[in-house]
């Protein structure tokens, strides 16, 4: 995002985002999130603290082995994956192999077929005993060769288990994924083995698979295995980031949608003056296009005022010798626009020849500013906002964009200096009083900042966005239903804002759970813009709290096609593959998931 916490768009971004614990979750709360709320609300412990950690393997105490074979393994052989548990003192080579002993290994699947159950179980826990001795001796294919044979007689996700470790220990990833897979056929319940498997996911890059068997750990072991619970983050962090960058790689740039642009441009006084010709003359072919290009703005259709400064630029391109009047405004636009389709190197391109050509263009260095805080490079973004203040000492704009810089450092003593001189500058500049407001709320100034708010909305009454802000402020405070009406205000006066309808139907869904009335809002808003990316990320979420997986995810998707920045994506990944694990794990283990709903009763 870039400087835009005042702009229509960069305050839903931040506000309705940490209303819908969207932004800045780590994968616990994205796990716990797609939990239906009956079983959230026994899972939230593991939410706030760690109450102690399960591996894969290593010596675990007494009283936590014998919970772990009550909650893992309750019919898998002796109950205990023992390959780990076992001394790691190395045996001495004559206990290894069996001498005179029985030899069950040698026995016929005939001879096997005649023994009852229990010899069967009996030598198939000998010729364990005897690979596990093999395994801590390192002479993983002697472990494997016992193994195997104790399977002949006994099918235990014990032996699968073990022999998968041997795998693992000879790096042999695919043979490790398939005795997981064949002993969790057996018990579905049994840690080691999802924890293996995973791991194999890893290895291979099979993230979401990795992702869902690190999951289901951790809901099996109510959030408290501590190790899943970072496994599946640092797997979760991988599959976001490479699905991220692929395809910002491979997108075509874009526009964001009508409602997020709008909003960047309110965040400015104007886009600019239109070029005039003087008497007698034409204007330039590029000056003619920047005015079109103006208009088309103006009328919001900014997918054709893109089409016509592009034009613009290349007819100064092509006829260097004519002269254009505007062609600073012109180069300035496009990278504004260039930027907006995240196309930042290009943005640049642009912003430097606006500057070549005017060293003074104030709305130059602010459109470059905001791009430096998309690379979240705050000094770059002083740096230039000290070069447009002097260049343009008394711009209102300026000092409100500085505020805005304050802001997003949390400096908000000197913010609200920097919003009250935009202020004084210019009385009809809305955006400095708004975020005034909101500052003052931010530093425990209530009375201060209702009366800024109150000063505002006598000044501004017809300021659709204005009743939006205060409404905000006003659900944060806990003031639901003046925060609706504030809302329902904002919808009053511009309709065809999508921001407000967000907005109320979370304070409705939150004060009331009248899920009907907040998902019709958020269709309203969907009506309003189709493309409105916070919108779709409420609707995603609420349809998530209502257990309609399917709609969330459908939602969440769209979400990440949506998603503007690689940032935004990973986020918007994040949440959706976390969904996506929750909702199959609810698929494969609807007893489990009864279970758990019980016990939180």
């Amino acid at each position: 995002m870039t400087d835009r916490v005042a702009d229509e768009t960069a305050q839903k971004s931040e506000s309705v985002i940490e209303k819908l614990n969207l932004g800045g979750r780590s994968w616990k709360f994205y796990a716990a999130a797609s939990i239906p709320p009956i079983v959230a609300a026994g899972l939230a412990i593991w939410y706030y603290s760690s109450r102690g950690s399960s591996g894969s393997g290593g010596a675990d105490s007494e009283s936590a082995k014998k919970d772990d074979k009550k909650k893992r393994q309750p019919k898998a052989g002796d109950g205990e994956d023992d390959v780990a548990s076992e001394s790691t003192d190395k045996p001495k080579a004559a206990s290894v192999d069996a001498g005179d002993e029985e030899r069950p290994e040698l026995m016929t699947e005939a001879q096997i077929a005649a023994l009852d159950k229990d010899s069967k179980k009996r030598l198939a826990q000998s010729l364990k005993s005897r690979g596990n001795k093999f395994f801590q001796a390192k002479r993983y294919p002697k472990a494997i060769e016992m193994y195997t044979q104790a399977l002949r007689f006994e099918e235990d996700p014990v032996f699968y288990s073990n022999r998968a470790a041997c795998y693992a220990a000879e790096n042999d990833t695919e043979r490790v994924i398939e005795d997981c897979t064949s002993a969790l056929k057996h018990e579905p319940r049994y840690v080691k083995a999802l924890m293996r498997r995973a791991q194999a996911y890893e290895t291979t890059d099979r993230f979401r698979d990795a992702l869902y068997d690190f999951t289901t750990v951790c809901i099996m072991e109510d959030f408290n295995n501590t190790v899943a619970a970072t496994a599946a983050e640092r797997v979760l962090k991988k599959l976001a980031e490479a699905e991220a960058r692929e395809r910002v790689e491979k997108r075509e740039p874009r526009l964001p949608s009508k409602s997020f642009i709008s909003g960047y441009l309110n965040s400015f006084r104007s886009c600019g003056d239109k070029a005039v010709a003087d008497e007698d003359q034409q204007l330039s072919k590029a000056d003619a296009l920047y005015n079109e290009a103006f208009g088309l703005i103006e009328q919001q259709k900014y997918a054709e005022a893109v089409e016509a400064i592009d034009r613009a630029a290349a007819a100064i391109d092509e006829n260097s010798d004519e002269a254009v009047q505007r062609a600073d405004d012109i180069y300035s636009l496009r990278g504004m626009f260039n930027f907006l389709r995240s196309n930042l190197d290009q943005a640049v391109g642009d912003f430097e020849k606006a500057l070549e050509l005017n060293p003074g263009h104030v709305r130059t260095f602010l459109r470059k500013a905001n791009l430096y805080t998309e690379k979240k490079d705050l000094d770059m973004v002083s740096q230039l906002l000290d070069q447009a203040e002097q260049a343009a000492p008394e711009n209102a704009e300026v000092f409100f964009q500085k505020g805005q810089v304050r802001f997003l450092k949390q400096e908000f003593v000197e913010a609200a200096e920097n919003y009250e001189r935009a202020s004084k500058l210019d009385d009809d500049f809305v955006y400095p009083r708004i975020q005034l407001g909101v500052v003052q709320f931010k530093i425990g100034k209530m009375e201060q900042a209702m009366e800024t708010f109150n000063d505002a909305m006598k000044r501004f009454p017809e300021r659709s966005d204005l009743y939006n802000y205060y409404g905000e402020v006003l659900a944060e405070q806990g003031g639901s239903e003046s925060a609706i009406n504030a809302f329902e205000r904002a919808i009053e006066l511009d309709g065809n804002n999508p921001l407000p309808y967000v907005n109320q139907a979370i304070a409705t869904f939150q004060s009331t759970g009248n899920a009907d009335k907040a998902l019709t809002l958020i269709r309203d808003a969907l009506q309003v813009d189709p493309e409105c990316e916070l919108a779709v990320a409420a609707l995603s979420q609420i349809y998530l709290q209502l257990g309609m997986f399917e709609e969330s995810l459908s939602m969440l998707r769209r979400a990440v096609d949506l998603a503007k920045s690689e940032e935004e994506m990973v986020s918007a990944i994040t949440f959706r593959e976390t969904t996506a694990a929750q909702f199959r794990f609810m698929k494969e283990h609807p007893e489990l998931l009864n279970k758990m709903m019980m016990s939180a009763l």
